[in-house]
């Protein structure tokens, strides 16, 4: 197996760059596959509503919105679950949450049962962060950023790949049990690829965790100590407002294409083609993170005003082919960076508390995004209005970083530009 698998990965991997065994990669990238491999996502709408019976009303407004707030509670408490069991524990739960999920939508019959199955599907969701930081513990500090853009390069193909399957599989008329099968067979070996995962090394034993103070083993001090350089605190901001503006982009995507052209019979092809798109822009990630590096933040303030300013076309411009292919433009831009920032917050991390970063800085990110589509769903504006409101909140957050980033380099600390390494920026902070 070592053998053909090597020349495979040799083919897709810089070479020199990877110490991790073949065996472990093929774990974490099958992993990452066959945990995004769901046919049937993209027709669940149509299978709650036409076999299940359900009213779009019911799963507008009884079912789905149980889903992002169980996202929200379940996001922030990844963190003392990693603590007190593992990362490998709960990544374990949350694939058979996510399995757990998609059984119970094809034999559930009540509404109860719907909602359920929107509390196992937002643990699912929220487990999946605790994968992305448990990598940061198995490699090498210098691999962070290929092994970060290796899984999600093949989570966004298998999600693309799916699309396009249940594309063929809907056109072909093929029952809503075999989406049923596919997908919960790639669960399935999902969940089994989980116990395949070496066990992770707890750096806080559970006695040391009992605190709520700010002494050594508390958990105030931990959160202190986890953020207490300002470059980190400036990126994770950035981290949840993209993450935040991004979501709603996507939440909204169709509406506006359904908008500009009912007619369209190409939707789930774009959603697919934005997947490559993305996973292309995390795979570049790994040969431009030195330039990203060097260029400190303003690789992340041009990149959020370039979105807003996509966000003003899409608003102003309806032609269903620019909005399509602003739409791919977009989600490629939003990954490349996504991938370098998370890379570059891991690294200037002190601690080592990877979960932390992640699980805290997801949860901000969900918190904007559901205080935003409150705001944008109370305000009633048109489809076009609402990324037009997009654009604002992309070039409000640009011209706050670009605030923060003068300020910050009147005072000559090395925030503006990272072009050192983090050792070297704390000595000059110091």
């Amino acid at each position: 197996m070592e053998s053909w698998w090597s020349r495979i990965t040799s083919a897709v991997i810089p070479r020199g760059i990877v110490s991790v065994p073949g065996s472990l990669l093929a774990v974490l990238l099958g992993y990452s596959f066959s945990s995004q491999f769901i046919p049937v996502e993209p027709y669940l709408v149509p299978y709650l509503t036409s076999i299940k019976g359900f009213s779009n009303f019911q799963i507008t407004v009884d079912i789905y919105p149980i889903s992002v707030y169980a996202q929200l509670v379940f996001t922030l408490l990844l963190a003392p679950a990693c603590f007190y069991l593992s990362h490998k524990a709960v990544i374990i739960l949350g694939a058979f949450g996510l399995l757990a999920t998609y059984v119970i939508i094809w034999v559930g019959q009540s509404l109860l049962s719907m909602q359920i199955m929107q509390l196992t599907y937002g643990f699912g969701m929220s487990a999946r962060l605790v994968f992305s930081s448990y990598i940061f513990h198995l490699v090498l500090e210098e691999e962070y950023q290929i092994m970060t853009s290796l899984t999600t390069t093949t989570s966004l193909l298998s999600f693309m790949l799916a699309s396009e399957l249940s594309q063929f599989l809907a056109l072909a008329g093929v029952s809503y049990d075999m989406f049923f099968v596919i997908s919960l067979t790639a669960l399935g070996i999902c969940c089994a690829m989980t116990f395949l995962l070496p066990k992770d090394p707890s750096l806080y034993s559970l006695s040391s965790l009992t605190s709520w103070g700010e002494n050594e083993q508390g958990w105030i001090f931990i959160l202190k100590q986890t953020w207490g350089d300002q470059n980190l605190r400036i990126l994770s901001l950035w981290w949840a407002i993209a993450f935040a503006g991004m979501s709603l982009v996507q939440n909204y995507g169709t509406n506006l294409f359904d908008a500009v052209d009912p007619k369209s019979k190409y939707n789930g092809h774009i959603l697919a083609i934005s997947q490559a798109a993305g996973s292309l822009g995390a795979y570049c990630a790994i040969y431009i993170k030195d330039f990203a590096s060097k260029s400190g933040l303003s690789i992340y303030v041009i990149g959020s005003s370039v979105m807003g300013l996509i966000c003003t076309c899409m608003g102003i411009i309806p032609n269903i082919w620019v909005d399509y292919f602003l739409y791919v433009l977009i989600s490629g831009i939003y990954q490349t960076l996504s991938c370098l920032l998370s890379v570059q917050c891991g690294r200037l991390l002190s601690n080592g508390q990877f979960i932390l970063l992640f699980s805290i800085n997801n949860f901000a990110g969900l918190l904007i995004e559901t205080l935003l589509q409150a705001a944008v769903e109370v305000s009633g504006l048109s489809i076009f209005a609402q990324f037009i409101s997009f654009a604002i909140f992309f070039f409000v957050a640009t011209i706050a970083f670009v605030g923060v980033s003068c300020i910050n380099f009147g005072q000559r600390k090395p925030i503006a530009f990272f072009n050192l390494d983090s050792e070297a920026a704390h000595l000059i902070a110091k």
